[in-house]
């Protein structure tokens, strides 16, 4: 065990350094016998506590480990990485056949207590992945929490994985296709690494822009995105260092984008936008949302003042608006276009309604919410699909 010991500090491919269980099994090859076996102990339970082989949770483990090394070897092949590859996959193989016999065994020899043998058994399982199948793998999915999650949050320099992103997909999101059109062929031009655009969605509050945008994510497997707030717009030409080091594409996703007068943010973003801060890096773009159409909001002092200094704010507002290739314009439905998604999510459902019936109850029910919107539309199929499944009648909604 000392050497299996030795070989599992040796690692330089994958990052494993920190976990438990390794943790564990280097733990076995101490002198102390209540620590051997403290080890051994451990390592059953949790295996046996969370229902996994030895080999699944190992190749799980290798699977989501940060891998600099071969982040750098898919960008730049080189014969010294693949052998570090293969030679951390050939220790984690070894381990993986350390069956609870084996280990019982061991510690037997070593201590000569028999009670050893009657200590609870783990299930081996089979470690059938090589090299290949890692190298392969983290192409496709990046390394370490980029191939755990899809979605993040960055807040004060920090990135936060979503532990469950909003399951919603294009196919859940009714009308406006020639707008939606326009952002998934810009982005599948981006996945194919072809030339793409920065993009502004903009329109009225509830019209599917945000819902867009994290529909993408169900779509590509390959995708990520990292939702950051314009406090922190700041911050995105260290962002832009961190993603550009992944195989991944990523969207960076600004939503409800607006700036206060004197905003230094407003500035940072515009110079992020035209590449004079930093060269956007191939495998990011920003794609930003919003219900205002001037970036800058409106002072009660620009307001009041004289038309050159609104002229100057309308344009600087622009300037911005300018710099994202692609802008898309989401606006609220009218009347009929409203109800053909409200009929629309109702067929989804399955839900058997008189028409006329459907029609009048999800428009009094816009009225009461003062507009129209897809939002509203969901909204009022939720409610309609409780109203009937617990016997109400949906005339009383």
């Amino acid at each position: 065990m000392k050497e299996t010991a030795h070989k599992l500090k040796s690692l330089t491919a994958f990052d494993i350094s920190g976990d438990y269980l390794i943790g564990q099994f280097e733990r076995l090859a101490s002198d102390d016998e209540e620590t051997a076996i403290d080890a051994y102990t451990n390592i059953a339970r949790y295996l046996l506590t969370n229902d996994i082989t030895l080999a699944d949770y190992l190749r799980e483990l290798l699977t989501y480990a940060d891998s600099k090394l071969i982040e750098s070897y898919i960008r730049k092949e080189d014969t010294n990485k693949q052998y570090a590859v293969e030679y951390d996959v050939s220790v984690i193989k070894e381990l993986a056949k350390m069956s609870a016999h084996k280990l019982k065994d061991y510690l037997f020899q070593k201590f000569n207590e028999n009670f050893i043998f009657s200590l609870p058994e783990y299930v081996t399982g089979g470690f059938d992945c090589n090299a290949e199948y890692f190298i392969r793998h983290i192409s496709e999915n990046g390394s370490g929490i980029y191939a755990k999650y899809k979605a993040f949050v960055y807040d004060n320099g920090l990135l936060h994985p979503i532990e469950k992103p909003d399951a919603i997909r294009l196919s859940d999101l009714k009308k406006y296709e020639s707008q939606r059109k326009q952002i998934i062929d810009n982005t599948r031009a981006f996945i194919a690494g072809h030339p793409a655009d920065n993009a502004l969605l903009y329109g009225d509050r509830g019209t599917g822009k945000s819902s867009t945008v994290k529909a993408l994510l169900n779509e590509y497997a390959n995708l990520r995105i990292v939702q950051v707030d314009k406090k922190d717009v700041a911050c995105l030409p260290t962002l832009y260092k961190t993603l550009s080091e992944s195989p991944l594409k990523f969207i960076i996703f600004i939503d409800d984008l607006s700036f206060g007068e004197n905003d230094e943010g407003f500035g940072i973003l515009k110079k992020v936008l035209e590449g004079s801060v930093c060269g956007r890096p191939s495998n990011i773009l920003i794609y930003a949302t919003t219900n205002r159409r001037h970036l800058i909001k409106e002072t009660e002092s620009s307001r009041m003042g004289d038309n050159v200094h609104s002229a100057d704010e309308i344009d600087e507002s622009m300037s911005l608006s300018d710099r994202f290739g692609l802008f898309v314009t989401f606006l609220a439905p009218n009347k009929e276009t409203y109800l053909e998604i409200v009929r629309s999510l109702i067929l989804d459902r399955g839900i058997m309604i008189d028409a006329d019936k459907l029609d009048r109850c999800a428009e009094r029910f816009a009225l009461k919410r003062n507009g129209r919107s897809p939002r509203i539309a969901r909204q009022f199929a939720d409610s309609l699909q409780s109203k009937l499944a617990l016997g109400i009648d949906p005339e009383k909604m």
